[in-house]
């Protein structure tokens, strides 16, 4: 346990009334956030803040988030109850089906590039409460270098950009009236059958997000492609009729699991962590056609401690 979350949770009562003392005279400040780097699989600078902010993270989704919930479009399926990676696959393939082509698009350096005021803009649409306003542009600007951006990491930050690019989302279903959409954070799919058509809806894409959003297309990953070649979304590759596992994905699993081995020969995790791990990966893996690959790599599979007699 963290020195920051055991400290905490050793005087609870007093640190929460603290806390809510702090919120209710509007004196409560962010602390100083902890940086670090993931490889997983792309390099991805986290931001981790301390935990009793953490708290007020929390409890502020749990307030203001079903709030703007209610206004999402149906297929947004990133971060909210009921919807997940695995309703956002089959709704995918469902219109993969439909459709011969797709313009798959992803935002640019998407956490990174979010402009605060407008972020707070869209927000205070809603929330007219003053106290609930200062706080919004405080856990914004926690941790912030520059007026854009929000940290990896945050429980806020995914909500915060979800809600970012609900403004697009508005913008395709009922100014261009696109059928087939749908999105995952900053990944979604406009599918249909005209590509001259789609290659139009890419540029009026292009031109509301920098003109309303100031963010970018990603120029590598946004392209008209035939749905022939199957569609990279959500880790999966997917096609009418199965799907397959990203090999970003499988490589990652790897390398997880060899870092589990290690610590585990070193004592240092036990084997009901490694269990976990196991689960919600087979579990995900599961959602596509991947019971061979699944066979192949868990045969190989051997967890041996350093005191292990066998070893």
């Amino acid at each position: 346990m963290k020195i920051d979350v055991a400290k905490f949770n050793f005087g609870l009562e007093g640190e929460l009334l603290r806390l809510q003392d702090e919120l209710r005279t509007q004196t409560y400040k962010p602390g100083n956030y902890r940086h670090f780097y993931v490889n997983d699989p792309k390099r991805r600078l986290i931001s981790a803040a301390p935990y009793r902010d953490r708290i007020v993270h929390h409890a502020f989704c749990n307030i203001v988030e079903p709030i703007f919930d209610k206004t999402f479009i149906y297929h947004s399926y990133a971060c909210r109850l009921n919807k997940g990676t695995h309703r956002a696959l089959d709704k995918c393939q469902s219109f993969l089906r439909a459709n011969q082509n797709v313009l798959q698009c992803d935002i640019s350096k998407y956490f990174f590039s979010i402009n605060h005021q407008i972020l707070l803009s869209i927000i205070v649409r809603k929330i007219k409460d003053k106290k609930v306003v200062r706080l919004t542009e405080l856990i914004i600007k926690s941790g912030a270098t520059s007026a854009k951006g929000v940290p990896i990491g945050n429980l806020t930050s995914q909500f915060f950009a979800n809600l970012y690019l609900n403004e697009l989302d508005y913008f395709i279903k009922f100014d261009l009236k696109e059928k087939y959409y749908l999105r995952y954070m900053d990944d979604f799919l406009i599918f249909g059958n005209d590509k001259k058509h789609l290659h139009k809806i890419k540029e009026e894409v292009r031109n509301f997000l920098g003109r309303n959003l100031e963010i970018n297309l990603h120029p590598k990953k946004s392209a008209v492609i035939s749905i022939k070649s199957g569609v990279d979304f959500c880790g999966f590759r997917i096609f009418k009729d199965y799907r397959l596992l990203r090999k970003a994905n499988v490589k990652s699993f790897i390398k997880r699991m060899r870092k589990m081995q290690e610590l585990f020969r070193q004592g240092r995790i036990e084997m009901k962590d490694i269990s976990h791990s196991l689960k919600c990966w087979i579990a995900h893996a599961s959602y596509g056609n991947t019971y061979n690959l699944r066979k192949k790599l868990l045969e190989k599979l051997v967890f041996k401690a350093s005191n292990d007699v066998s070893a």
